[in-house]
């Protein structure tokens, strides 16, 4: 009798525990492991890493931890959040900025989340929108040239100090300029409605090398990707990175700055069948078809 009775309790905790846990659990979250970056995560999730940090309040260098939780979608608190952010940023934002040197109408734009036409427009401006280090222009106002000597005296304007170096090209949308990561057959094409096919596949005698597509920064260099094998990722600017898997061995480390057509691993079938490079290309965390953007052969 004793020994049902302690029993029944034992079950009692175990369910309860058991129905605690699915109350917390959200599945729009993800519990960080070992090995894992946030541009991996992103990669996991076919989500923009610049939103990624984001949603997580996380900041340059984006330091994460086993066991950290992740949300991988804007939940509502965060976007009651933003809202309130963005709310007490409209009042604060300054009406003129000065131009830095490296700064582009684009980068300008999203720094200071004004849409690219109405910045040109109401500063003026005609494509190819050149801007210059020194030079004001507005975030606020309606297209008036006549009026904004009048108006000088009224407008806050913060002065930013001018940069002696280039902003570096990962961290702009400059147009990235693509080669082959290895020459060879074509043997998989891109479909984006299939989980092994987010990309294409060329096949490869194991140990050939393995290139940069374009220059940019390492942002993972591991195997902690399901089906991936051995993998690197390169960022190449704010909206593109590309994806080498299936290596033999890899030669870069995160962190790295590599140069296109640099060596960064040697072909392998690390997660697949046979030898081959499996190549992907995302642009804001979204898989692109790479024949798109690789010249032709």
């Amino acid at each position: 009798m004793l020994r049902k009775i302690s029993f029944i309790f034992f079950l009692h905790v175990f369910l309860t525990a058991c129905t605690t846990t699915r109350i917390n659990w959200d599945p729009d979250d993800y519990t960080v492991a070992s090995g894992d970056t946030l541009y991996s995560i992103a990669w996991r999730y076919e989500i923009d890493p610049d939103d990624l940090a984001k949603w997580n309040h996380l900041s340059p260098p984006y330091i994460i931890h086993p066991g950290d939780r992740l949300h991988t979608k804007e939940s509502d608190g965060l976007a009651a959040d933003k809202l309130t952010i963005e709310t007490k940023q409209q009042q604060n934002k300054p009406s003129e900025i000065t131009v830095r040197r490296g700064d582009t109408l684009y980068s300008l734009s999203r720094e200071n989340d004004v849409s690219v036409a109405r910045l040109a427009f109401i500063n003026g401006l005609k494509k190819p929108y050149v801007i210059n280090p020194g030079q004001t222009l507005r975030l606020k106002g309606k297209l008036d040239l006549s009026s904004r000597q009048a108006n000088a005296q009224s407008t806050t304007r913060v002065t930013r100090p001018v940069i002696s170096t280039a902003a570096s090209p990962v961290e702009t949308n400059r147009s990235v300029s693509w080669q082959w990561p290895v020459k060879g057959k074509l043997i998989g094409r891109f479909n984006k409605y299939k989980n092994d096919a987010k990309g294409i596949d060329i096949a490869g005698s194991e140990g050939k090398s393995v290139k940069a597509a374009s220059s940019g920064k390492v942002v993972y260099s591991g195997n902690g990707l399901i089906s991936y094998g051995n993998l690197v990722i390169i960022k190449h600017s704010r909206s593109y990175l590309s994806a080498y898997a299936h290596n033999k061995k890899l030669l870069v480390k995160e962190g790295e700055t590599v140069k296109a057509g640099q060596k960064i691993a040697e072909l392998g079938k690390t997660g697949a069948e046979k030898p081959k490079l499996h190549f992907e290309i995302r642009k804001n965390g979204k898989p692109v078809d790479p024949l798109r953007y690789l010249p032709r052969s």
